[in-house]
């Protein structure tokens, strides 16, 4: 099971949305996949149509993460939430799972993990061992870095990434993020070592209507060498209505721009985990994409006279 973090130093740039589009379209392919909701909000969970309330309560992975920390036999396999029904009349054949959120067992354990510090860091790591036969792909919905669940979740982790939004701060944001994604290892005296697989630009324009901020946000991710992923997630309301029925744009909107644009964003993210980085490509800058327009239309021009 290859486990990758989706990741940022703060709330708010579309972890979530990235996530489960991300595993949905991981399933699309045929993969068996696991979502894992390690923030208190639980909000991959709404975005798979699962609420955890009442009874159901009890099937929180916070209160497994809880009874790990404090050193109780703990097992996970018996509160997996099957999500395929999601991709009823999609080929594919795919297997699409949930491990679930709760807000006030996930808080406690955010609180019993920062009191033990590094030393329980690995407890999601070792919970999710006994899956490993179970699926391909686990994508962990993460909260910002400054959790303790944020740090279990890289240890946890095979691979990361980070997002930005067309925001001056969230690159500065990304930078940190990066650094420490690089530095698991040493923090975690080698339990992990997740790759970076780069930085993805969330609720972008189109060239047309690029701000200033936006035009300086791509040129940074490039100038700051996070490694964009050449394809970027537009601002789309089907998105946010996707997110609000249940059922992530890449299967309510497979047609459609938001659909397509994770579907690229997929791939990307694949060929990345089976290359080294200096094989990647990354997007251009916007002052490159600028310039090439430029161009194009004073070549159509001069060959329309």
């Amino acid at each position: 099971m290859e486990k990758i973090a989706v990741a940022s130093q703060k709330g708010g740039p579309g972890k979530t949305t990235t996530t489960v589009n991300l595993a949905a379209g991981l399933a699309l392919t045929g993969a068996r996949v696991l979502v894992v909701d390690i923030e208190p909000q639980a909000q991959a969970g709404i975005a798979l149509g699962v609420r955890l309330a009442g009874d159901t309560i009890a099937n929180s992975l916070g209160l497994r993460l809880q009874q790990a920390a404090q050193g109780v036999p703990a097992t996970v396999r018996d509160i997996v939430q099957d999500c395929s029904s999601l991709l009823e009349h999609r080929t594919g054949g795919g297997k699409l799972c949930l491990l679930a959120s709760e807000q006030a067992t996930m808080a406690n354990a955010q609180h019993i993990l920062h009191a033990a510090g590094i030393e329980k860091v690995g407890v999601l790591r070792s919970l999710l061992e006994e899956l490993d036969d179970d699926f391909d792909y686990a994508v962990f919905d993460t909260p910002p870095a400054v959790q303790a669940l944020n740090g279990v979740a890289l240890a946890a982790s095979d691979y990361a990434l980070t997002l930005c939004l067309p925001r001056h701060a969230t690159v500065e944001g990304a930078v940190t993020m990066r650094s420490t994604i690089r530095h698991v290892k040493e923090r975690t005296n080698g339990l992990a070592d997740p790759k970076y697989l780069g930085a993805v630009l969330n609720m972008s324009s189109p060239q047309r209507e690029w701000s200033l901020e936006e035009i300086e946000v791509r040129n940074l991710l490039v100038d700051t060498n996070l490694a964009p992923f050449v394809t970027d997630i537009r601002q789309d309301t089907r998105i946010s209505r996707s997110y609000s029925a249940g059922m992530p744009a890449v299967l309510g909107f497979a047609r459609h721009a938001p659909g397509k644009q994770y579907a690229r964003f997929l791939q990307e993210t694949l060929d990345r985990m089976d290359t080294p980085q200096d094989e990647w490509t990354i997007a251009p800058s916007a002052d490159e994409m600028i310039a090439a327009a430029a161009e194009a239309k004073a070549a159509k021009e001069t060959a329309r006279v």
